[in-house]
């Protein structure tokens, strides 16, 4: 019932009792209905609000430990570059003394420095392993162990098993700078035997070692009767018959002190090989070089002949060491 203000009559709206029992029951429902949805949405909002601030929390410590990983990572590869670099100059080191070590047999063997084959590495013609033995032994170095020295080996896995990655990366820095530290004392080592290979094969190459001409002994070196005077004495040389004309080749490395007339020794050629050495070539039909002439083993110096004192063609060979007459023959292969 609504009474209106204004003094007029009252006014009233009847409700029927079946609308009430019908409608009622739908309105509290709706009402429970919505108080639960709204219950239910506050849950979600607050649920969602934990979430992120969960999640927020979560990609925080993420990023933390992408940084810790980023920074290990960065240290990783550091330590990567520096083991690479002294891996490179480990390499380079060793690939210099490998050919340090064939050039130096190439000159003991008078081949000269060795060859390196199409794939880079030094000839094995060279020898340059033929002395066999653990590197360094020679030098009073511990040989290196095949278990020590192979990668993966059952000493290899026993002794890493145990190491960190850091201590493992520590030990190959320790390892490389040993062997960069050997390998520089090798290539200083090799620098010493390459001056005394050298001045061997000098030695060598200033020795004589050959015949002077292909021919026969026809007088051999001491005490001897003459064959045109006819009187004994010693015969400082040996006396090799050949062809007239046949070329007469220096037997060592030298430079000429003599060429031309030597009295009764005829056209003659005296080379001077150092160390106290010399040799004399005598009787030449004529001589191929002059006074002052550095000349080589095996070049050609004269030619047979049989000028001067001589019974015919052939070439008189001295052999002086420390201007004393010695055996030609011991100096000829």
């Amino acid at each position: 019932m609504a009474i209106p203000s204004s003094g007029g009559p009252p006014k009233s709206i009847g409700i029927p009792f079946l609308v009430l029992r019908v409608g009622l029951p739908i309105a509290i429902g709706l009402a429970i209905f919505l108080l639960g949805s709204y219950l239910y949405m506050t849950h979600g909002v607050v649920q969602l609000a934990q979430d992120r601030e969960s999640k927020g929390a979560t990609i925080q410590e993420l990023l933390k430990e992408n940084e810790v990983l980023k920074k290990e990572k960065d240290e990783r590869l550091a330590q990567l570059e520096a083991l690479t670099d002294k891996t490179s100059k480990l390499a380079a080191a060793v690939e210099q003394v490998v050919d340090e070590n064939a050039e130096i047999w190439g000159i003991v063997k008078g081949t000269g420095p060795a060859k390196k084959t199409s794939s880079g590495s030094p000839s094995a013609e060279r020898g340059a392993t033929s002395r066999g033995g653990d590197p360094g032994a020679d030098r009073g170095m511990p040989a290196v162990g095949l278990s020590d020295a192979v990668p993966g080996s059952e000493q290899d896995v026993r002794a890493t098993a145990c190491l960190s990655e850091d201590q493992l990366a520590a030990a190959a820095a320790e390892e490389l700078a040993g062997l960069l530290e050997l390998t520089g004392s090798m290539q200083k080592d090799m620098s010493s035997l390459r001056s005394s290979a050298m001045q061997y094969r000098n030695r060598i190459d200033h020795t004589p070692s050959i015949e002077p001409v292909k021919g026969t002994i026809r007088s051999g070196f001491g005490n001897r009767l003459h064959p045109i005077l006819r009187v004994t004495r010693l015969h400082e040389g040996v006396d090799i018959a050949a062809s007239r004309g046949t070329p007469i080749v220096a037997t060592a490395d030298g430079v000429v002190t003599k060429a031309g007339w030597v009295g009764s020794y005829g056209n003659a050629v005296e080379i001077s090989h150092g160390y106290g050495i010399s040799t004399f070539y005598a009787h030449n039909s004529r001589n191929a070089v002059k006074a002052g002439t550095a000349v080589k083993k095996g070049q050609v110096i004269a030619y047979v002949g049989s000028t001067g004192l001589s019974t015919g063609p052939h070439v008189h060979y001295e052999v002086r060491v420390n201007k004393r007459p010695v055996n030609p023959s011991s100096y000829m292969k």
